[in-house]
């Protein structure tokens, strides 16, 4: 005899918890992304500067 077996879905489906952005590949992106704009622009605007003789 085979035994019945009944799949039951009373246990509640798992969910995804947060995850820091840092933490996955689109947020590593847009992380550096950011840092490297910023700092870029940084160096940018003092380079202007130096040769514009503002600085």
């Amino acid at each position: 005899m085979a035994k019945n077996t009944k799949l039951t879905n009373n246990q509640p489906e798992e969910k995804q918890h947060y995850k820091m952005p840092f933490e996955t590949w689109w947020g590593k992106i847009l992380i550096w992304t950011l840092f490297v704009g910023m700092v870029g622009g940084v160096l940018l605007s003092f380079i202007v500067a130096i040769i514009s003789g503002q600085a």
